[in-house]
């Protein structure tokens, strides 16, 4: 795989969420001029049937084959994006193996295959621990998106204006690229017996206008240091005193992007929170975790959680790839 940044890398699977992901990326990659990397894993420690061995390094084996034929699949799914389009079988434990491919890519695109409570109870599932720890933006797509209503909202969740200029600026270039509004939420929520006294009177108001202003002086910062076309993006702040998730998954209905942040462990790992999971369970659109983020724990510390915008190795070579 090519050394350069100037890719998307995008990991299929053979479901319908690997499809939409697939499709996704050749749109970003079609757009922005660079090449799109197709990549399937095969885990030789989980084979697909009881009866099939654990996978070994020969790109001939019958998980090897299967391989090849779902990279087939998604590659014939974007024939008609523009995109350069090369294919990959890698070998290794998926997560590890993704996160290492991603280090070379300016994006990584994966697909959320929608499942019961049940199904989610008894399997695992890759999204959360490549988000965590991915070097690079990463965007999962919901199996069921199409992204055929052309342009819509561009979402930024703010949890912390002071802090989010890098992750505005994201918003905006998007924004700008797509020909789309931006929209910066921030939603805050009080817990138990705060929420009687930060919801009455002039408090609600007093945290309200102070939102508002720092995200103001957020988005000029971020203009100021952006691209001059980012300049012509309408972009709308709202506050909105709900639970970050909620907020966050109402608007992901009229979005054609959702950008959240990715919070830092104290000892500078990545970490996803609950508020992040469960948007990318349940969003209608895209969502982006972003690794433009303030160095904070989701919720943060206080009577008043204001979480919206968080979300908070491969040693295996390549057994076959095709440009």
């Amino acid at each position: 795989m090519s050394e350069s940044r100037d890719l998307i890398l995008a990991g299929v699977d053979g479901t319908d969420g690997g499809l939409a992901a697939a499709r996704y990326a050749a749109t970003e990659a079609a757009r922005a001029g660079v090449a799109l990397h197709l990549v399937y894993v095969v885990d030789p420690y989980a084979p697909p049937l009881p009866t099939w061995p654990p996978a070994p390094r020969d790109p001939d084996s019958r998980m090897g084959k299967l391989g090849r034929a779902i990279l087939a699949e998604a590659e014939d799914a974007v024939a008609d994006s523009g995109a350069v389009v090369s294919t990959y079988l890698l070998l290794g434990r998926p997560a590890s193996v993704l996160v290492k491919a991603a280090a070379k890519a300016r994006l990584l695109v994966l697909g959320d295959q929608r499942r019961s409570m049940f199904d989610r109870l008894i399997t695992s599932s890759i999204l959360g621990p490549v988000a965590a720890h991915s070097a690079v933006p990463m965007v999962v797509v919901p199996s069921a998106w199409s992204g055929e209503d052309g342009p819509r909202n561009i979402v930024v969740g703010v949890q912390d204006a002071t802090t989010s200029v890098a992750l505005v600026r994201r918003g905006l270039e998007v924004a700008a690229a797509r020909g789309a509004r931006l929209r910066l939420l921030h939603a805050w929520h009080t817990f138990g017996a705060y929420q009687d006294y930060l919801t009455v009177g002039s408090e609600e108001r007093a945290w309200t206008d102070r939102a508002e202003r720092e995200l103001t002086a957020t988005l000029e910062a971020a203009r100021s240091t952006s691209d001059p076309s980012t300049a012509r993006v309408d972009a709308r702040i709202e506050v909105v005193h709900a639970q970050a998730a909620y907020a966050l998954v109402d608007a992901s209905r009229h979005a054609g992007l959702l950008i959240l942040g990715r919070g830092r462990h104290l000892l500078g790992l990545g970490q996803l929170g609950g508020t992040s999971r469960a948007v990318l369970r349940e969003s209608s659109c895209p969502v982006e975790i972003n690794t433009h983020v303030a160095p904070a724990f989701e919720g943060g510390a206080g009577a008043a959680e204001a979480t919206v915008g968080l979300g908070t190795t491969a040693d295996e070579p390549a057994l076959s790839g095709r440009p």
